[in-house]
């Protein structure tokens, strides 16, 4: 075959506009390294000042009413997510030591104040309830309650009670008791602390010491409030760090105290655990990803040519446009997240097909002797046409990412459009460039011609094969695609989250076996009434309580937790207040009970001095004198502890309830009727959760994925009819990508596979990918005017070579820790293999039979 250069006559401003960058390029490479290494130099410290952002609400779409109410929860109150610290002991080790061991450690996270709000691992009843005989401690209880309390202050049973009193006295037991009998001698500790005991009943704890142990006494469990809620990376991070340093501590002094040191093993999980070793993982399996990729598209690349040049000819236009990537995401977003942190990876499987093809052409123009010049004007003046066409058609399937509503995926759409465009710039000035740099070093050198070399592993026979069959070739493809089109509607779609998770999260086991060994419920929902006063939202919340509590008596929810703890209802209070001046003249009355406890004392030879202080009090606990406000609470110092449940600003008040769905399945969805028998259609109450916006998310992501494909479809195909300029090759193009499209689905339903929210969008980037394939071949069969020619089948070659080198970066997401990772990994092999199927044998049968014969074109 003689060599052909591109006439520079009759040709579009498109192919001026790619001969004259290779021009530029190959005869002053000098200043295109100079501009390539300022540009790497700017793009790489723009880049260093790109931070990644760690809070994932940022990525939640808005304009969803639940989604909304889900978001602005989370920001005005945070999330009761619990780190949950597991402790172990060890074969030689008993309780004694786990309780020894979560004294110390949880008085060294309290400590932390800017990172817990508390800790709890024990049924503190003293500690955690109202003071027994403060001058408030009766307004904490429910109305219902005050017959129970009227029997406890009435003389029969103070007699009893402080007969108890004097026999422990007279027992070991006094060493226990002593001091509480002596603060509560009308035993009301024990009324004021049933709620908190029936929440801690709600948990497989073996309260026997009165810490949240395992039934089997191997395990002790600590709940942390921190600070902030879980989707703040950064404060995960320090959170957990300064946990771990704790637990060393703790375990450095009782190595000190005991021979022998501390064999307590501590786990931890929890929301805010899961969330950081999930994105430490993703981290490691992104940079895992990045080497074997590489390693695995630079084994491939020299197996098909053979020289180490071709290796620098794809990395270093890659490298160019990584760095003008980073520098465009600096200065168009400021900031990476979760999502577009996917960028290098990606772009690294994508970017390296123009350079494929393009030096593909090289080799084949300068293995049939062309010169130096003629072989780089025609890779670029000729192949560089179908290189523009494939790099806009791709990068506008990833910009229609940029329609849907989840900013993660907007911006990768955006800048993994804008980076293969990019890179297809880099590669059209740097490709000749470094070919006449190379060339031209060898001869000076005295060296050889370079031995050119392009293996395909003769799948490029498959286009002779159905330009000779083409009929044959389209009816057996299209009974494939029906069979296959079939296969895909049968696919599911997977809901679960579950995929999204690692298998190898150390967090999540830990999760699980606090699941299994205590039944804890630690996903909660939040159900916010709002008011334009405090005591309006306080009313609201209390029917909110009121309304939860037949879910917890029926198990569905194990407990709430509410401002209510801590500041009941004014209107529970004022009818508190009301029972408690009705009786002051009889069963409520104070200076009867001091009689009666006075009566009590001598008639058990019990000295009065010993209870001065509750004699003394107990007017001011029967006649208080006003409800608590929340004023109070604050001047208390609980300010810190109660904005966890109450809200001001300038548009009225809210306060948030938390409640603990029991059964695993609601993490995903709500319990049923639980949502509408909490809000009962009152406009002033709203329940939220991550499994009422997940269920919404998923939606929007349905939507989002369909309209992404729809999007990316037609936008190819009108960019096809700007670049080919003919409908019927339009067409062609087109059908290779449908039809590979579906086959992709059709062998994902043959391997078992389902859809997730990961490999969803996985349609979309084949969208870009498989179109480049046949794009090439149809650009080089309406030049050759053959759909067999020898210049064809060296297309063919490296089509076929950069469907391989895709399969092999997107091979290595299967090795992947994450079930969704590995879904999308074999989702975009499939697809890759499918659509280089359809590329090498549909789009030359069909220009074949419009072509009418091998003389003629389309």
């Amino acid at each position: 075959m003689s060599p052909r250069r591109p006439e520079h006559t009759g040709i579009g401003r498109k192919q001026r506009l790619l001969l004259s960058a290779e021009a530029l390029g190959r005869r002053r490479y000098g200043v295109v390294f100079l501009a390539s290494f300022l540009v790497v130099l700017a793009g790489g410290w723009l880049g260093s000042r790109l931070s990644v952002e760690s809070d994932v609400l940022e990525l939640i779409p808005k304009g969803n009413a639940q989604v909304d109410a889900f978001r602005v929860a989370l920001r005005r109150f945070g999330a009761m997510d619990s780190l949950l610290i597991l402790l172990e002991a060890g074969e030689e080790e008993g309780p004694e030591d786990l309780e020894d061991f979560a004294d110390l450690l949880a008085r060294e996270l309290e400590a932390r104040e800017e990172l817990v709000e508390t800790v709890e691992y024990r049924l503190d009843l003293e500690a955690q309830a109202p003071g027994p005989l403060s001058s408030n401690a009766l307004l904490y209880l429910p109305p219902e309650a005050l017959p129970g309390l009227a029997r406890r202050l009435s003389d029969e049973v103070i007699r009893a009670r402080v007969g108890e009193i004097r026999d422990r006295q007279l027992s070991p037991a006094a060493l226990l008791f002593g001091e509480l009998d002596r603060r509560d001698p009308f035993g009301l500790l024990d009324l004021l602390a049933e709620p908190l005991r029936k929440r801690s009943e709600a948990l497989r704890f073996d309260l026997s010491d009165g810490y949240y142990l395992a039934r089997d006494g191997r395990s002790l469990l600590l709940l942390v409030q921190p600070a902030r809620p879980s989707q703040d990376l950064d404060f995960d991070r320090r959170l957990v760090a300064a946990t771990r340093e704790a637990a060393e501590r703790v375990k450095g002094a009782l190595r000190k105290e005991r021979a022998g040191g501390s064999e307590v093993t501590v786990r931890l999980a929890g929301n805010h655990a899961i969330a950081l070793e999930e994105s430490e993982l993703v981290e490691r399996t992104v940079q895992q990803n990045l080497l074997v990729s590489l390693l695995a598209v630079t084994a491939l690349y020299w197996l098909c040519y053979r020289r180490f040049a071709a290796l620098f000819y794809s990395a270093i236009p890659l490298m160019v446009g990584q760095a003008a990537s980073f520098a465009l995401a600096y200065l168009a977003l400021g900031s990476l997240n979760s999502a577009s942190a996917a960028l290098p990876a990606l772009l690294m499987g994508l970017g390296t097909d123009f350079t494929i093809v393009m030096y593909a052409r090289y080799v084949e123009e300068r293995r049939a002797g062309a010169s130096l010049a003629e072989a780089t004007e025609a890779m670029v003046g000729e192949t560089g046409l179908g290189v523009f066409t494939g790099a806009i058609t791709s990068a506008g399937t990833f910009y229609a990412m940029c329609l849907g509503r989840f900013r993660g995926l907007a911006d990768l759409g955006f800048l993994i459009g804008t980076g293969i465009l990019l890179c297809a710039v880099a590669i059209v000035f740097l490709l000749p460039a470094m070919i006449a740099w190379n060339e031209g070093a060898r001869r000076r050198r005295g060296g050889a011609p370079p031995g050119l070399h392009l293996q395909s592993f003769g799948l490029e026979r498959l286009i002779p094969v159905s330009a000779r069959h083409p009929r044959l070739v389209l009816g057996a493809l299209a009974i494939l695609t029906a069979g296959a089109g079939a296969a895909a509607a049968r696919l599911e779609f997977d809901e679960s989250l579950s995929a999204l998770r690692s298998t190898r999260s150390r967090s999540a086991a830990a999760m699980a076996d606090i699941a299994e060994r205590f039944g804890a419920p630690v996903s909660s929902m939040m159900a916010v009434a709002e008011g334009k006063t405090i005591e309006e939202a306080l009313e609201r919340a209390e029917r909110v309580r009121e309304r939860l509590r037949p879910f917890e008596v029926g198990g569905t929810v194990g407990w709430t937790q509410s401002l209510l703890d801590y500041l009941p209802s004014p209107e529970r209070q004022g009818r508190v207040l009301e029972e408690l001046r009705r009786g002051a003249g009889d069963r409520f009355d104070p200076d009867r009970v001091r009689r009666a406890l006075l009566q009590a004392l001598d008639e058990s030879d019990i000295p009065r001095d010993a209870f001065a202080e509750p004699l003394e009090q107990i007017g001011r606990l029967l006649q208080p004198e006003r409800a608590v406000r929340l004023e109070d609470l604050e001047a208390q110092g609980l300010g810190r502890l109660l904005s966890r449940y109450v809200h001001r600003d300038p548009d009225g008040v809210q306060v948030v309830t938390y409640f603990y769905p029991t059964d695993p399945r609601f993490r995903r969805q709500p319990p049923p009727g639980l949502v509408e028998a909490v809000t009962a259609g009152e406009p002033g109450i709203a329940v939220t959760g991550t499994n009422i916006a997940g269920i919404e998310l998923r939606k929007l992501l349905r939507r989002d994925a369909a309209v992404a494909v729809g999007a990316g479809l037609l936008l190819v195909f009108l960019l096809l009819l700007v670049d080919f300029r003919d409908p019927r090759l339009s067409v062609v193009a087109m059908s290779q990508l449908l039809a590979g499209v579906v086959l992709m689905f059709g062998l994902m339903s043959a391997c078992g596979m389902s859809l997730n929210y990961a490999n969803a969008f996985v349609a979309t980037m084949i969208l870009g990918v498989g179109i480049d394939y046949s794009i090439h071949l149809v650009h080089r069969i309406h030049v050759e005017g053959s759909a067999a020619g020898p210049g064809v089948l060296e297309t063919g070659k490296a089509v076929v070579l950069a469907a391989l080198t895709n399969v092999a970066g997107f091979g290595t997401l299967g090795l992947g820790s994450y079930p969704a990772m590995r879904s999308f990994g074999l989702a975009a092999l499939l697809g890759s293999a499918a659509c280089l199927l359809t590329a090498l044998t549909l789009v030359p049968a069909a220009m074949a039979v419009w072509r009418g014969g091998e003389g003629g074109r389309p």
